[in-house]
């Protein structure tokens, strides 16, 4: 049996067990078979669900770090993980941050805090650039779980499945490619045209910003203090001072996670002029083209 088969019949019978509650109830309490730092303080404000590390016969059951899942490598408990913050409660609730959160819980969230790692003096990691921190800290594994759980979220958020477990296997009969580009177009309004994106810079722009946001309210951001303009890029490139946290970081995060969606997605390689700040378009582009190749 493969690891993703013996992870799906898992989650099967806890549906079967719980049969009358909600998805939304039910993935949370599957967060607490994956490790224990998705059952944090953080986790639970983030999701409005309470949920304990579960310690029993079942503990860690669904922490598996790699898993094929649509093709590709993933970590299944980050899955599960990001998947939680993703399906909606249900009705309206104040603790219902799913559409704010659910970013910082899954991609722009391994993208930020790869960053805070890589800046923070009080963070002992040893890389010797953000680029080394972004691709130690947020793996081609944490973005297809990342990816997985937005599009998995969304059939049951939309009605198109009820069951996670159903929802899963509809993800997993479908080819990467097509559901980053699922993704790509659902979460960032992305416009396909054969292979070629024809809106890169809007996908930079909105990327660019969700990291910001991140960073900005991460636990790390008291030490971070030069870190006041995080979104607004330099006209030129080179001209921000690389010894301090800047900018340049959170471009060269979104950059990261692009390429993987290049690469994965089957798309053309890109060129574009990114906005100088995300969401303000009209205030203009930098002076340089950037390229990304898969």
């Amino acid at each position: 049996m493969s690891k993703l088969q013996e992870a799906l019949e898992f989650i099967e019978k806890i549906e079967r067990e719980n049969s009358g509650k909600s998805a939304y109830e039910i993935v949370n309490h599957l967060r607490g078979y994956t490790k224990k730092a998705y059952t944090s303080r953080l986790w639970s404000t983030a999701t409005g669900y309470h949920q304990e590390y579960i310690r029993d016969e079942f503990e860690g059951k669904l922490n598996i770090n790699e898993l094929i899942l649509s093709g590709e490598i993933t970590d299944f408990g980050h899955f599960i993980g990001s998947l939680s913050d993703q399906i909606n409660q249900p009705g309206f609730q104040w603790s219902d941050f799913t559409s704010w959160t659910g970013d910082h819980t899954s991609w722009a969230g391994d993208i930020g805090s790869a960053i805070v790692a890589y800046r923070d003096p009080n963070d002992n990691i040893d890389v010797n650039s953000v680029e080394e921190a972004l691709d130690r800290l947020a793996r081609d594994s944490d973005y297809t779980a990342d990816i997985a759980a937005y599009v998995v979220g969304e059939m049951i958020n939309s009605g198109k499945q009820s069951s996670i477990t159903q929802a899963i296997y509809q993800y997993n009969s479908k080819s990467y490619s097509d559901n980053v580009r699922t993704f790509l177009k659902k979460r960032f309004g992305g416009v396909i045209e054969e292979d070629k994106l024809k809106n890169p810079a809007g996908l930079d722009s909105k990327m660019r910003s969700a990291i910001s946001t991140y960073i900005q309210f991460s636990s790390a951001y008291e030490s971070l203090k030069s870190l006041k303009d995080l979104a607004k890029l330099p006209l030129n490139l080179g001209s921000e001072d690389n010894s301090i946290p800047n900018s340049v970081d959170i471009f060269k995060g979104s950059q990261h996670f692009i390429k993987h969606i290049v690469k994965y997605g089957n798309l053309d390689s890109l060129l574009f002029k990114p906005y100088q700040i995300p969401g303000m378009s009209w205030l203009g582009t930098v002076n340089y083209e950037v390229r990304v190749t898969g």
